[in-house]
């Protein structure tokens, strides 16, 4: 009996241990998919802060622009857009080669930089950088910014180019602020900046009561 009862718990032993053995070779030619990102909270696409990564990947969808032909491109068209790595501005018969993927932010407390590669035949590849003076964190300063006439980087570029990508960059963080606004039901109300942080901010509606006088 006591032989039989080993032999049995011996057996129980190799059972287990073999199909341990079978289970980890299976997991390893199946492997679980990896784990999705979890969900801004509320489930928001925009969340109320992004850093300098999350920023500079914003603006590259939103810098792509419209196309001359005014067909919607397979990126504009998808929930959650990719952008080229580099795209062609047009402006009065004018052509810049607009070098998407070179996009790069820096915050600064109330100041954000945007560092884009523009390319012509005249001038070549260099970087543009747009300046924008912006609220504090924790100042409500509304949706108004302060810049340079021009931005800093090759003159002759800056003086071709300066003011439509300066135009380009602001109008991408309006449509971030407004775009993160609309999908809570709510108006935006500001943006601020501080080391390494964009925060926007939005509430309801804004009303304007006058009274009569007595």
């Amino acid at each position: 009996m006591i032989v039989l009862f080993f032999l049995l718990l011996l057996v129980l032993v190799l059972g287990i241990w073999i199909g341990l053995l079978l289970a980890r070779f299976l997991k390893r030619r199946h492997p679980q998919p990896p784990t999705p990102p979890a969900p801004q909270p509320g489930g928001y696409k925009i969340p109320d802060h992004l850093d300098e990564g999350d920023l500079a990947a914003a603006l590259n969808v939103r810098l792509m622009g419209k196309p001359a032909n005014g067909v919607p491109t397979a990126a504009g068209s998808s929930s959650t857009p990719a952008a080229p790595a580099k795209v062609v501005w047009v402006d009065h018969g004018n052509e810049v080669l607009v070098h998407l993927d070179s996009t790069v932010v820096r915050i600064l407390d109330r100041i954000v930089l945007v560092s884009v590669d523009l390319e012509t035949d005249q001038t070549g590849r260099t970087p543009l950088v747009c300046s924008f003076a912006v609220s504090g964190a924790g100042e409500l300063g509304g949706l108004v910014a302060s810049t340079d006439e021009l931005p800093r980087g090759s003159g002759a570029l800056a003086s071709c180019w300066g003011q439509q990508l300066q135009s380009a960059v602001w109008s991408s963080l309006m449509g971030l602020v407004n775009d993160h606004a609309a999908e809570r039901s709510l108006t935006p109300r500001a943006l601020s900046a501080s080391a390494g942080k964009l925060s926007l901010n939005a509430g309801g509606a804004l009303t304007s009561l006058s009274g009569g006088a007595a």
